[in-house]
């Protein structure tokens, strides 16, 4: 885990404030019997986790496909080619959304807009370098790649039993 303790409380805050604005039916499902920590997402959100990811169209069509994401510091980061279409869309409107999903078992859903995490980029060393040992090559290698995380406005999680998750 690459989380500080300050950027758990960050998540942490982040996820009550979106349960502090949630409807009711939405609040009759996801109950705090079934919410994980932050340190449990973080601690559970390890390795490869695939997403589904979603942009805008210039139609204002949603679109959604499924995308590689490590979880850092306690948000998605994402790498995809420069010539995916999503990268346009991302262009345009930088608005996404993001789940990750294991039935009723699990779910961490974040909106936001996307921070690109260029070469020039504070952080993109760092990240560059996870996914390089998470991959066992360099994402440079594959081809014309961008790096970007998910800033997000809100999010959530759930878990079906979460009483079987690691504490962190």
């Amino acid at each position: 885990m690459r989380e500080t303790p300050e950027e758990i409380a960050e998540l942490q805050r982040l996820f009550d404030r979106t349960m502090a604005n949630i409807n009711p039916h939405f609040a009759a499902i996801v109950t705090p019997k079934n919410r994980l920590t932050a340190q449990q997402v973080c601690a559970y959100l390890q390795g490869t986790r695939i997403v589904a990811f979603s942009t805008v169209n210039a139609k204002g069509e949603p679109r959604v496909s499924p995308l590689d994401s490590l979880f850092l510091h306690g948000r998605f980061t994402l790498s995809t080619g420069l010539e995916a279409t999503r990268i346009g869309h991302l262009r345009t409107n930088p608005a996404c959304s993001a789940v990750y999903l294991e039935g009723d078992k699990v779910a961490v859903v974040v909106n936001g807009t996307v921070e690109w995490l260029e070469r020039d980029h504070p952080d993109h060393d760092e990240i560059h370098g996870a996914w390089t040992a998470q991959y066992g090559s360099d994402p440079y290698s594959w081809g014309s790649v961008a790096f970007f995380r998910i800033h997000p406005t809100a999010m959530w999680r759930y878990a079906g039993k979460p009483k079987e998750f690691p504490k962190g």
